[in-house]
């Protein structure tokens, strides 16, 4: 995939889970609130 994709995870795992994402090697980024997930798209489009 050319295009990042942000997810928000949310729960007891959320944490695991996004450390399995981010060693993953795919261009997913993970938010820990709809807000973080926002800022993180904006962030994304602008290239940052």
């Amino acid at each position: 995939m050319n295009v990042p994709v942000v997810v928000r995870l949310e729960g007891n795992n959320a944490e695991l889970g996004a450390k399995k994402l981010a060693d993953s090697g795919l261009n997913i980024i993970a938010a820990k609130s709809l807000t973080d997930a926002a800022q993180q798209v904006v962030a994304a489009v602008e290239g940052k």
